[in-house]
């Protein structure tokens, strides 16, 4: 059962969505969600995970029942920091941390900065430093023509919100009106589009500052979904990123888009669960360092294991 649920950190309310209890010697599985998006975005993978998995799905800062503040701190260092405090209050010392998109950025840096690490890292299509494809949405966005159509974008009609969610999922989404209703209610809360364009203000200089994170790359176990049609971060741009990440495990998705989570959330909640199996210590993944360029998978082929070697 999924239940919604709160609290204060340094005053600043916070709002998430719990399933499953955690229990010692057991992993928690804490999901991050990606930039216009919420933690209800997640409804559909945690419906299909196991019953018995500790679930979070955590609304960021400025986004979905979370509370907006226009003082609040949009960059990706400080929100990585506040998930940090988050998961020390509701006492998860090595979870293992799904981020998508952003929230994948989140995760990374979250990853290169804790001091007693996490468990393992799965990315779903994560923005990172190593893509520029995304600049000249931003440099709109930043624009004075860009911030009115931000703050339009909410009110326009459905069917016209509906062609931009399915441009944003590949040719086997099927998105419906309710899976645009969490974009669309994140995105008329007051406070939502005026966090988001302070996000975008910082977005270069997060990057910049993920990038020098990862000067030293990440020795944390990480398994990245990644869909061969993602418009907004390119499947290409995978192999760099892959550089910094010691031990990573990449499958690839095909028809999928840059929301594999809601256009394939079973498909997921499998590799999941077989990620888990393998993950029962940090210990049992067997990868060797600076080979993870060998660990390349598409997802129709695979087989119920995770072990690298093709």
């Amino acid at each position: 059962m999924i239940e919604r649920r709160e609290l204060f950190i340094d005053g600043l309310r916070l709002s998430y969505l719990e399933q499953g209890r955690a229990a010692k010697h057991q992993p928690s599985l804490i999901l991050l969600h990606g930039l216009m998006g919420c933690a209800d975005t997640f409804v559909p993978l945690m419906q299909e995970l196991r019953p018995d998995l500790h679930v979070i799905a955590l609304d960021l800062p400025g986004a979905g029942q979370s509370e907006r503040r226009d003082t609040l701190d949009a960059s990706l260092y400080t929100t990585a920091k506040l998930v940090d405090r988050f998961l020390a209050v509701i006492g998860l010392q090595q979870p293992i941390v799904l981020g998508h998109s952003h929230g994948g950025a989140v995760a990374m840096s979250l990853a290169a900065h804790r001091r007693d690490g996490l468990r393992s890292l799965i990315l779903l299509s994560p923005a990172h430093p190593f893509f520029d494809e995304g600049n000249l949405l931003i440099r709109f966005y930043l624009s004075p023509p860009g911030r009115i159509f931000a703050y339009a974008l909410p009110w326009f009609p459905e069917w016209l919100q509906m062609f931009g969610l399915r441009r944003m999922a590949g040719p086997q989404g099927g998105d419906t009106p309710a899976r645009l209703k969490p974009y669309r209610d994140n995105l008329r809360t007051p406070g939502t589009v005026y966090h988001l364009l302070r996000l975008l203000r910082t977005w270069h200089k997060d990057m910049s500052g993920l990038r020098r994170a990862l000067r030293r790359p990440l020795r944390t176990p990480c398994l990245i979904l990644w869909g061969d049609c993602d418009r907004a971060v390119p499947l290409h741009s995978a192999a760099k990123l892959r550089t910094r990440l010691r031990h990573s495990e990449l499958i690839t998705l095909p028809g999928i888009g840059h929301r594999p989570a809601e256009e394939s959330p079973r498909l997921i909640a499998e590799f999941v669960h077989l990620w888990l199996e393998e993950d029962a210590s940090p210990a049992s993944l067997r990868y060797s360092p600076n080979s993870s360029a060998t660990h390349s998978r598409i997802a129709r082929l695979i087989t119920p294991s995770l072990e690298p070697g093709d």
